[in-house]
């Protein structure tokens, strides 16, 4: 983590040995592997958290791409088209087949010899 070499902790130690004492190392190593264990704890649930936040972010770029697509295809749609079938009562099926039968007799093309077909279920 640190590159500290084996002379170097060895180095180390000796001055902390000359400094506090014989009696005290003992004690001062057991905080200094407390504080290191709480230093290593915080730095880990840190990165989880911005892992999870980044994952957040990262959900939020594909909904907003997804959501963009979708804003795409309803410019791209005919408004002359409705995409969701709408229930209409019987009469108002009735007129609406009329509608698009004489639509579909007066925009096609007269040369063809095939009869325009009645939508399914649905008599003349």
């Amino acid at each position: 983590m640190f590159d500290i070499g084996f002379w170097e902790i060895a180095v180390i130690a000796i001055v902390a040995l000359l400094v506090v004492g014989p009696n005290e190392l003992p004690s001062l190593l057991r905080t200094v592997g407390a504080m290191v264990k709480k230093v290593r704890r915080f730095i880990r649930e840190a990165k989880a958290d911005l892992d999870q936040e980044i994952r957040k972010v990262d959900d939020l770029k594909q909904l907003m791409a997804k959501e963009a697509e979708i804003a795409e295809l309803h410019e791209n749609m005919d408004p002359a088209k409705p995409t969701v079938p709408v229930k209409r009562s019987s009469e108002d099926s009735s007129q609406t087949a009329r509608q698009e039968t004489s639509a579909e007799n007066s925009t096609s093309d007269r040369t063809s010899d095939t009869p325009v077909q009645p939508p399914h279920g649905k008599s003349k």
